[in-house]
């Protein structure tokens, strides 16, 4: 469902539209429009942001939308909250990708997509979670200073870690398939946050609360396509050195020789969701004598074991529903690019059937679903 119509929270004295959203949420939670909240919030250190779910709306002076930090992809946290039956509805402040990441869990029956509000934001990304804290140690505001100099410069502010690889590579900005969106991207944020329903439920939402309409500015098409454009030239750039110098079997073999077999790109993969992991069963318990005559049949056997089976089997079962959010590399000990390697595995496999995760539920999951056409010759 395209944007039925825009609104304006305004910015209260010196606030910034990071204020004006705690506003919005706020007026959400205290109208009973929906249960609780879940939005990124500024964690008892002061410094670090990260999803929050409460029903106290005092607690939401806390929330900070324009900190450049996912430390995790909100994806899996609402497809906890939503799998089982719950009172009411949730809303869950959400990234294009985290957004993405959940329509995936719905298709695959992890999620309700009918028992939370997704409230989505345009997204100017991330920077990894330690160079984030490290640099907002000694910044005032660094959510409110990222925002502005990503808005001028298209960059960070100087003397700020740049954003994660994936955020330069990726080419959805804006929130598809929220019910509200942030719009920031093309805004003039001295005069407050401009939202736009983009579903029936959402705009009742917007009704209830008695926000002001405005027309939505042109200039959001402009700065829209004009940071699209930007991502794709990066990405279309790393996917080619990527084929070039990872893709080859001796070089991705290569690459992925240090894994240590953490399964941390599994554990924090929004979309890896299966309850019982291969890689976690009696089939990989190999015999202690095993080890030995695979030692003597091959001169040397690298410890752990199954590391290429083991990324392999993930490609297999992840590469259709992959939405580049990076968390795999963000999430491994050894400096392995998982995120890289997915993203051009991905992109030929989403290419060769068609399919553009999370862009709606009704498309169905490629691997999921029979077409006697799929894969004919073109």
């Amino acid at each position: 469902m395209t944007a039925l119509e825009a609104f304006t929270v305004p910015v209260r004295g010196k606030g910034s539209v990071a204020d004006a959203a705690r506003a919005l949420c706020r007026g959400i939670l205290e109208k009973g429009l929906v249960e609780a909240v879940m939005a990124p919030m500024r964690l008892p250190d002061g410094i670090m942001v990260q999803h929050v779910l409460t029903r106290d709306p005092e607690s939401l002076g806390a929330m900070d939308i324009l900190a450049p930090v996912m430390a995790v992809n909100g994806a899996t946290l609402v497809a906890r909250l939503t799998r089982q039956e719950i009172p009411g509805q949730v809303a869950a402040l959400l990234r294009p990708c985290e957004i993405r990441a959940f329509m995936e869990l719905v298709k695959l029956n992890q999620g309700d997509r009918s028992r939370v509000l997704i409230i989505g934001m345009d997204c100017l990304g991330t920077m990894e979670p330690p160079e984030y804290r490290q640099w907002a140690l000694g910044v005032e505001s660094p959510g409110w200073q990222f925002f502005q100099a990503m808005m001028g410069q298209g960059s960070p502010p100087q003397g700020a870690p740049d954003i994660r690889t994936s955020c330069k590579a990726c080419e959805f900005p804006t929130p598809v398939g929220a019910d509200l969106e942030l719009m920031l991207l093309g805004s003039n944020s001295s005069e407050g946050l401009t939202v736009s329903p983009s579903t029936q439920r959402g705009a009742e939402v917007m009704a209830n609360l008695g926000a002001q309409k405005v027309e939505a500015r042109e200039s959001r098409k402009e700065a829209i396509a004009s940071l699209i454009e930007r991502r794709k030239a990066f990405r279309d750039e790393l996917l080619g050195r990527v084929e070039r110098e990872l893709l080859p079997l001796e070089n991705l073999l290569k690459e992925l020789s240090r894994c240590i077999n953490c399964y941390n790109c599994r554990d924090v993969c929004p979309v890896c969701y299966c309850k019982s992991c291969v890689m976690d069963s009696s089939t990989m318990e190999h015999p202690s004598e095993q080890y030995l005559r695979w030692a003597k049949r091959r001169s040397m056997v690298k410890m752990p074991v199954d590391t290429l089976f083991y990324h392999m089997t993930r490609m297999a079962h992840m590469s259709t529903s992959c939405v580049g959010c990076g968390q795999c590399s963000s999430g491994c000990p050894m400096g392995i690019k998982v995120a890289e390697i997915f993203m051009a595995v991905s992109r030929r496999t989403q290419r060769l059937l068609d399919y553009v995760p999370g862009r709606s539920l009704d498309e169905p999951i490629p691997l999921a679903t029979f077409r006697e056409e799929e894969l004919e010759p073109r």
